[in-house]
């Protein structure tokens, strides 16, 4: 039996959301078809994607590895698409756009060629920093608008801010480690383990702050500002962090598996989307960029 793109479509849902009923209405189906549909796609694969449990489902190894070629299909075939349709913007024009840290590394080497080959005639600089410089910089018009961190921003009056997508953040954990086994993890079941820190676009405000509200702080064991030193260490067993599906890779560099589990009682977003300026109006070729923009970091969220 083959699998088809629908089935790709439902598989990936049901990933990103853990429960049957909001994959389903997120697909536009009912309950039992989706069901049905995941049944024969893992007869298909001959592999258990899926494991059940009474508050949903998570993935298995095998479907951790097979949403990685699932969402390469599902973008290759839609580009594909793209492709026959695409038609250069001709507009002309210099266009400077800040972006935070986090998604410099992680959102930015994603999608800047496509955007860099959609407006052949644009001048496109890309300036990263500190949240607090590039606000700094919008208000100085030194930068058309800013890619950040929303849920990070302050509310001034003087700004504008719009939220593309919400990454909600989970909880990171070496493959094989005893936590795996627990149907439903809490975040009292991590208060005591080695908690690896991300030092970058406030993110430890945000994670202490949060974790405050429940009556606690997190044990933290280590301190970078290197996204991949928080990976290696998880893989290797030194312990957990919390981070976003944005960021999120299965693999560390040294070829060890990195798990993710949502922290039932925890939930928390980070919000991705633009900051512009509430009292200076987009030049056409900014609003231009902005809207595209827009539509390619949507899709990158809904494949994160």
């Amino acid at each position: 039996m083959k699998f088809t793109l629908r089935q790709l479509e439902f598989f990936i849902a049901l990933a990103q959301t853990q429960q049957i009923s909001k994959a389903a209405s997120r697909c536009n189906i009912s309950q039992s078809s989706m069901t049905v549909a995941m049944r024969n796609l893992e007869e298909a694969v001959n592999n258990a994607l899926f494991l059940r449990h009474a508050k949903g489902v998570t993935l298995t190894a095998a479907g951790e590895r097979f949403l990685h070629h699932a969402r390469k299909i599902m973008n290759d075939s839609q580009r594909a698409i793209d492709d026959l349709l695409y038609q250069p913007q001709l507009a002309e024009g210099t266009v400077n756009i800040g972006v935070a840290k986090t998604l410099s590394a992680y959102l930015l080497p994603a999608i800047i060629t496509e955007v860099e080959q959609h407006f052949p005639l644009m001048s496109l600089n890309f300036i990263e920093d500190d949240p607090a410089q590039l606000i700094a910089s919008l208000r100085q018009r030194e930068t058309d608008f800013c890619l950040l961190l929303t849920s990070n921003i302050a509310r001034e009056n003087d700004l504008k801010i719009e939220t593309f997508i919400r990454s909600p953040r989970r909880l990171w954990i070496a493959q094989g480690h005893p936590l795996l086994s627990k149907p439903v993890i809490c975040l009292a079941d991590i208060a005591n383990l080695p908690f690896l820190l991300l030092d970058t676009d406030e993110y430890p405000d945000v994670i202490r702050e949060h974790w405050q509200t429940r009556g606690g702080q997190p044990n933290v064991a280590f301190t970078t500002t290197s996204f991949e030193t928080v990976r290696s260490l998880v893989a290797k067993g030194r312990g957990v962090t919390i981070l976003s599906d944005l960021v999120y890779r299965p693999w560390s560099l040294d070829g060890l598996r990195v798990m993710r589990r949502t922290v039932e009682d925890s939930m928390t977003y980070m919000d991705v989307g633009a900051v512009l300026s509430a009292t200076v109006a987009l030049s056409e070729p900014a609003a231009v960029v902005l809207d595209y923009l827009r539509v390619m970091i949507t899709r990158q969220g809904e494949d994160a």
